[in-house]
């Protein structure tokens, strides 16, 4: 009811808070006092768990339902049948191919045959991996210090998210963590970590590292490297409430987390059975990680001195040059000036002989049902493609964009009623899955999945085609920012995606033809059974598919 624009004209009052903080320097500071420090008026909200709540309002909307039903009239249900009916027909109504062509797009002809490079150059820092690109930043420093997790034990891996956080959110041996922070905020443009888990191209073993990564202005590139180092050799791990309330916050984004991104999950789930990245990913980041944290929160309660040994030796473990890499975003004539700084940063690491982990983490295939508190599931399907005959193509990007918006979007969203129906292939594990958002549904998106390979298996038109190449291109050529670009690069070489290799890929999407959908569909129809299924959603709808499958088709295992 407010005019939008409002919130806009921000000018005149920025200008009266000038003119008092010109009459007054301690105004802010006084607004503080009196409306936050010694405002007497207090709100206190607390918020307690109904498990019977999802139940009751279903009951209450099919009363709802069932009376309204009990006052129509017959004419008036045969109505609201018809007009079903017809919105069901418009659904499944092909568009105009008249309309579709008025639509401006771009041809084969627009798109370059060649992918776009970014320069990598590759050396060493005393013991460390250096890794420089090339490119303009206007000054700016971008920096990822990383440290191999292949040198943890299994048991210490689930530990390295938090561990990383840790490390910035602590405080070290000279600064407490309000001070850490502050520092951070006023000599860069921030310093966080990130973990990396990911499949390498021809290889089993995963690319599992732990970045710090930071950008500053060239002239403050060496107070960032300052902070690396005092965080990495002098982190305070031993304050027991800061870590309980970081292993706590973590637990809940991720129950927070679990409806909005529930095909997130089950993919990660499934993926976890196939191979070693996508159980790390599972292990530290997925349902097995927020199990993880339960445990942990109450560890740190009951044995904090078990749980801070575990840190210290995460970072006696992997703080080490031999396990170190040093990745390097800037242009050639700032490289010039920082490299020195990097190269004393790299020499006041320890270093050790780096004695590389094996982990054991594969198990059976297990079809799981998680179950949570929600009326709608995530389902998802897959099968590793490679073992069920497939050889890699480029072509099967054009083909799961080409199911995206077509077949799924048909059957699960439009018809199925799910908010989504999507499609994931990772090219080095050969994991093939299907997913859907807020689904309805469990037992039909399943059947919906397993009629792909007959829709692929139809002849496609030349427009659907050239459409599903240019999605699969656009892609390959996301726009990217310099930092992205360096990051980017470094992600390549650490998983042996060449320029050679993604060459070969891109020629053969913009190759692709009806014969490559056929084939991808021989090897699809396999799926229907053998593909493992993991589910996330209703306990009800988890139990009625059981039931209707014979029983204890799904794991059953409750989440929340």
């Amino acid at each position: 009811d407010q005019d939008p624009l409002q919130p806009l004209q921000f000018e005149a009052p920025l200008t009266a808070v000038r003119e008092h903080l010109t009459q007054n320097p301690a105004h802010l500071q006084e607004l503080i006092r009196e409306y936050l420090l010694e405002n007497p008026h207090r709100v206190t909200v607390i918020l307690e768990p109904d498990a019977a709540r999802q139940q009751r309002l279903e009951a209450e909307e099919k009363e709802k339902l069932a009376a309204i039903k009990a006052q129509l009239t017959p004419e008036q249900a045969a109505e609201i049948i018809e007009h079903t009916q017809t919105l069901r027909a418009l659904q499944e109504k092909p568009d105009d191919p008249e309309a579709l062509a008025a639509i401006p797009r771009l041809t084969l002809a627009d798109l370059d045959r060649e992918n776009k490079l970014i320069p990598i150059e590759v050396g060493r820092a005393h013991g460390a991996q250096l890794l420089r690109h090339d490119l303009f930043t206007n000054g700016i420093v971008y920096l990822e210090a990383g440290f191999d997790l292949h040198t943890l034990p299994q048991d210490l891996l689930p530990y390295a998210p938090l561990f990383g956080r840790a490390l910035v959110d602590m405080g070290t041996e000279t600064e407490d963590f309000v001070r850490l922070q502050q520092r951070i905020g006023q000599k860069t443009g921030g310093i966080y970590p990130t973990t990396l888990f990911s499949a390498k191209r021809d290889e089993a073993e995963a690319a599992a590292w732990l970045f710090l990564r930071g950008k500053s202005t060239a002239p403050q590139a060496g107070e960032m490297l300052g902070i690396m180092r005092d965080v990495l050799l002098t982190v305070n791990l031993d304050n027991q409430e800061r870590f309980r309330q970081m292993a706590l916050r973590a637990k809940a984004g991720l129950e927070s987390g679990l409806i909005p991104g529930g095909h997130g999950v089950v993919n990660g789930r499934l993926r976890s059975y196939f191979s070693e990245s996508g159980w790390l990913n599972e292990i530290t980041g997925g349902i097995e990680y927020l199990f993880f944290l339960r445990q942990l929160a109450e560890d740190v309660e009951q044995n904090w001195p078990g749980v801070l040994a575990k840190l210290e030796a995460i970072k006696d473990t992997i703080v080490n040059q031999s396990a170190m890499l040093c990745n390097v975003t800037l242009d050639a004539a700032n490289w010039a000036a920082f490299r020195p700084q990097l190269e004393d940063f790299v020499a006041e690491m320890p270093q050790k002989v780096v004695e590389r982990e094996r982990w054991d983490w594969g198990r059976p295939l297990t079809p799981e049902g998680l179950t949570i508190p929600a009326q709608v599931n995530y389902v998802a399907k897959g099968a590793n493609l490679y073992q069920l005959g497939y050889e890699l193509d480029g072509s099967i990007s054009v083909i799961t964009n080409y199911l995206r918006t077509t077949y799924l979007w048909e059957k699960i969203r439009v018809l199925g009623g799910a908010y989504g129906g999507l499609v994931s292939f990772s090219p080095f594990t050969g994991v093939f899955s299907f997913l859907s958002y807020r689904d309805p549904n469990l037992l039909e998106t399943l059947a919906n999945y397993d009629g792909a390979a007959d829709f692929l298996r139809q002849p496609i038109h030349e427009d659907e085609l050239t459409k599903s190449i240019i999605g699969a291109i656009s892609s390959m050529d996301a726009y990217q920012l310099p930092d992205a670009k360096g990051y980017t690069s470094m992600v390549r070489y650490l998983t042996n995606s060449t320029d050679e290799y993604r060459q070969k890929m891109r020629e053969d999407i913009l190759d692709t033809t009806q014969a490559d959908f056929v084939r991808l569909a021989d090897v699809l129809a396999q799926m229907k059974d053998t593909g493992l299924v993991t589910v996330l959603g209703s306990p009800d709808a988890i139990n009625q598919a059981n039931a209707e499958m014979g029983g204890d088709w799904l794991d059953v295992k409750k989440v929340m």
